[in-house]
């Protein structure tokens, strides 16, 4: 996936009311449905500029075409830090997965 365009989704979702994405779960709570699941990523902590938690699919799909390397906003793995988090579950230096998830 290095230096390739991701393409942008937005979960439409018919009959469903919430559509969430919940950080370091591979799974839904009780009463949701998966949509998607990933891994949490995010811009680079020394760059400049706002960054925004994404959850990127697990099998990302590129922009056909958009491999011109011109390092617009990049996106990163979130990773664990012990201290940040408790640890364990959490394992420091592991990439952090994520979830999509919509309820009624």
């Amino acid at each position: 996936m290095q230096n390739h365009d991701v393409p942008c989704a937005v979960c439409l979702v018919r009959n469903r009311s919430v559509v969430k994405m919940f950080p370091a779960r591979k799974t839904c709570y009780s009463g949701w449905k998966l949509e998607y699941r990933g891994y949490l990523m995010a811009g680079h902590f020394n760059f400049q500029g706002p960054s925004k938690y994404t959850c990127v699919d697990h099998h990302p799909d590129t922009v056909y075409g958009g491999s011109s390397d011109m390092n617009g906003k990049l996106f990163y793995f979130v990773e664990a830090v012990c201290g940040s988090l408790k640890c364990p579950p959490y394992v420091n230096g592991r990439e952090l997965v994520c979830a999509v998830c919509s309820r009624k």
